[in-house]
């Protein structure tokens, strides 16, 4: 068996840099994918830096589009996302800017959506099932605002 040679740095700036084209990527990402090949902390930073200066990181952006995606596709709420960004090291004005732009309409059908999902099997007449939906939603990172609201719609009201 053939051993890999070893990437260089040039190499990985590369691969890094077409990895951010493709899909938005934070700097807390890329630094996990270039320590897991090996490479030094000073490498790395110097890697982000410029992928930084080149625009292929851009926190503000990167905060903006998983926002808007994890709403869309995925039906996080804003507690969730905040606790991921935050995970990614996202500063705390990105993130207020991001749920900026995600639409009111959007995460509200958001919320319906994972409510829907989570009452299928629920009698929403019944305390100890709302009590369920409503402790589900919150682990899906919705406020208590938005789990009642939707619970309010899905009972008819």
């Amino acid at each position: 068996m053939k051993m890999a040679k070893p990437m260089t740095r040039d190499e990985a700036m590369l691969k890094m840099a077409g990895l951010c084209a493709r899909s938005e990527q934070c700097a807390f990402d890329i630094a996990r994918k270039l320590r897991a090949k090996g490479f030094s902390s000073d490498v790395t930073r110097s890697i982000i830096e410029e992928l930084t200066e080149r625009r292929f990181i851009d926190h503000r952006r990167f905060a903006a589009a998983f926002a808007r995606d994890k709403v869309r596709f995925s039906a996080w709420g804003k507690m969730k996302i905040r606790a991921a960004l935050m995970a990614r090291r996202i500063p705390e004005n990105l993130i207020t800017e991001a749920f900026g732009e995600i639409s009111s309409e959007d995460y509200e059908a958001a919320a319906m959506r994972s409510a829907r999902s989570a009452a299928a099997s629920l009698d929403l007449a019944e305390y100890a099932d709302r009590v369920k939906l409503f402790r589900s939603m919150m682990s899906r990172g919705f406020e208590p605002d938005a789990v009642n609201k939707a619970i309010r719609k899905l009972r008819g009201g």
